[in-house]
């Protein structure tokens, strides 16, 4: 476990990866998007942040804040509708028409829409959590791999699992499975997101990725929540859940531990989270698998000022330290294991990934994200 105060001494020496980072925060105009965006504003050194979102009115707010937290830094919101990858292929060419590189990428887009399709025929919900995301780091993955201080993804997700071994233990229940146009379950959705990264992975090695599940709290909740009109009910398509549940949901149903009760987690101070998250989105615990300049990519250093100490490298998805891509809990650990006791802090997860990857299902899943992407926007990437 890494402690808050360990967290705080972190972020404190932000200002060691130089002057000038270049952050973009996708869900930046509420909830833990807004909160991590606020606390790198604070720490960062002259820093030019880009946040995305629907509403006008909270970035105005949010533009004054940063402003107030940090002169020095430069702010520029972008508005749009992420559910549609037309308007995030739009935004990718704004940012990428100002800036030569990207230091961070942080995404926390959410909805709670349910049963209707995009004007792109994609399921609402998977379009702003899953297709938006992923299009957004395959658009902008050129760019971090430009920076030399800093090279990161985060993405925040799952946060409704009150435990961390939820999101393993319940991954796949039989009373969970949807029997028509629901949306994808949280659960189910979680290990969609991290195998898509370790697809991303395999493409640039030198940059980390992280699958953040953070603690529940308080008062707002940790995806920018967007509210919209329905328009129609949408069919069972080729969507990501229905391709795990063709690929590898008949054959591990059986072997599922049951659903054990868990105790309610008490909310913490959305600034505590916010803090927690930039600690994930900037320590080197998460260095990229590999690359000539790691160490200076990696992060702020994990070697404590108080007491002399090092946080441990990470384990990645993999189960090995330091392998690039990261679940993370919200007191730091890595999915699967405690640094300290040795025991699964994430339960499963990195044994289900396993089994998943042995099932073909990392690949399978890429060439069906690729193949919508070429649907709907006629290219791969931008």
């Amino acid at each position: 476990m890494i402690t808050l105060q360990q967290m705080q001494s972190s972020n404190a020496r932000i200002d060691t990866l130089g002057s000038g980072l270049v952050a973009i925060f996708v869900g930046g105009t509420s909830g833990i998007g807004e909160a991590t965006m606020k606390e790198f504003a604070k720490q960062a050194v002259q820093p030019r942040i880009y946040f995305i979102g629907r509403s006008e009115e909270a970035a105005e707010r949010i533009k004054i804040e940063l402003e107030s937290l940090n002169p020095g830094g430069q702010y520029h919101f972008i508005q749009t509708d992420v559910s549609l990858l037309a308007n995030v292929d739009n935004a990718c060419r704004d940012i990428q028409s100002k800036e030569t590189l990207i230091n961070l990428l942080f995404l926390t887009s959410g909805t709670t829409v349910t049963g209707i399709d995009t004007a792109e025929s994609l399921y609402y919900p998977t379009a702003v959590t899953y297709y938006s995301r992923i299009r957004f780091i395959s658009n902008l993955l050129p760019f971090l791999q430009r920076a030399t201080s800093l090279r990161r993804v985060v993405t925040v997700f799952n946060n409704r699992s009150v435990d961390p071994k939820t999101s393993a233990s319940t991954l796949i229940q039989p009373h969970n499975v949807p029997s028509g146009p629901k949306p994808l379950l949280s659960q189910q959705s979680s290990a969609i997101m991290t195998l898509a990264l370790e697809s991303l992975a395999l493409e640039a090695p030198d940059v980390t990725f992280i699958h953040s599940f953070p603690s529940p709290f308080s008062p707002a909740t940790s995806t920018t929540m967007t509210p919209t009109k329905p328009r129609k009910k949408s069919p069972i398509r080729s969507s990501p859940l229905n391709l795990v549940r063709a690929v590898f949901l008949k054959p591990i149903l059986s072997s599922q531990p049951k659903q054990q009760h868990l105790p309610p987690v008490n909310p913490i101070p959305i600034i505590e989270a916010g803090e927690r998250q930039l600690f994930v989105a900037t320590s080197a615990r998460y260095p990229a698998k590999k690359g000539g300049d790691v160490r200076l990519t990696a992060g702020v250093s994990i070697e404590s000022e108080d007491s002399g100490e090092w946080i441990s490298v990470a384990r990645g998805t993999d189960g090995k330290e330091g392998t690039g891509v990261y679940l993370v809990g919200p007191r730091g650990c890595d999915g699967g294991y405690d640094g300290r006791s040795g025991h699964g802090n994430w339960g499963a997860a990195p044994l289900l990934l396993k089994e998943l990857r042995e099932k073909d299902m990392m690949r399978r899943l890429w060439l069906h994200t690729v193949a919508e992407f070429t649907r709907v926007t006629g290219s791969v990437f931008m």
